[in-house]
């Protein structure tokens, strides 16, 4: 029952196309009234002063355009190799974990990555929700915003996440009624019909396990239970052991 859903790096990359468009429409604007300026009076005949100061705002605005595409570029390229890394869904045997990437920020060792994660059990998944552009899972979950690195964990046999840091196996996060985050994955709606259809499978699991072991406990039981001690005969007499 094992199940890694990547997040959509079309999708995210079109979020960021967008963005780098928004913060070009000044540029954008300026260009056009630039253009405007130069067919409407600078070909006419103009000082020299104000072409000048012609001049001087057309290559400010080009100047503004670069390092602005600039920088949105070299964010969107950071932030999309950190949710390539950090912002999946993982459906282990009998828990449900959901990361996603939040920052990163400088440290002594470099960029440090910082993540969001959710950790629930199948059986505690009560609702799955797809709205326009975020993912909603209702249930009992155990939330953490750290490091990265500090929340990697394995995949145990009975199917549950063990953190590499211990710790965070008993102490760590905060008890949570549900998990939101963007919605950031290819067709989320069938990634919540895959959740539900897991979540009802394990909950099947868990009430076939309660019946065995309620079964074997009064088989257990039946047999602690004692018999009537037979009568023996000593010597011809019979012994009453209530005596």
């Amino acid at each position: 029952m094992h199940k890694m859903i990547h997040c959509d790096v079309k999708k995210l990359s079109h979020g960021y196309d967008r963005l780098m468009f928004a913060v070009n429409i000044p540029s954008l604007t300026a260009m056009a009234a630039l253009s405007m300026i130069y067919l409407l009076i600078i070909r006419r005949g103009v000082p020299d002063d104000f072409f000048r100061l012609y001049i001087a705002c057309f290559f400010i605005t080009c100047a503004y355009s670069f390092a602005v595409s600039l920088l949105v570029a070299v964010i969107s390229n950071l932030r999309l190799a950190g949710h390539k890394k950090y912002t999946y869904i993982e459906i282990l045997g009998e828990q449900l974990v959901v990361s996603r990437y939040v920052r990163s920020s400088a440290g002594d060792n470099g960029l440090m990555a910082y993540r969001r994660l959710w950790v629930m059990d199948l059986g505690d998944v009560e609702q799955v929700t797809c709205r326009r552009d975020s993912v909603i899972i209702k249930g009992k979950a155990r939330y953490f915003e750290e490091p990265a690195m500090w929340l990697d964990y394995q995949c145990t046999e009975n199917g549950r996440a063990d953190f590499d840091y211990g710790w965070y196996n008993e102490y760590g996060g905060i008890t949570v009624t549900q998990a939101a985050f963007p919605d950031s994955f290819f067709y989320a709606e069938r990634i919540a019909q895959r959740i539900i259809f897991c979540s009802e499978k394990q909950k099947k699991r868990e009430i076939r396990r309660r019946e065995f072991r309620k079964r074997m406990l009064e088989i257990a039981a039946q047999r602690r239970t004692r018999k009537k001690p037979k009568e023996r005969v000593f010597r011809g007499y019979e012994i009453d052991r209530n005596f």
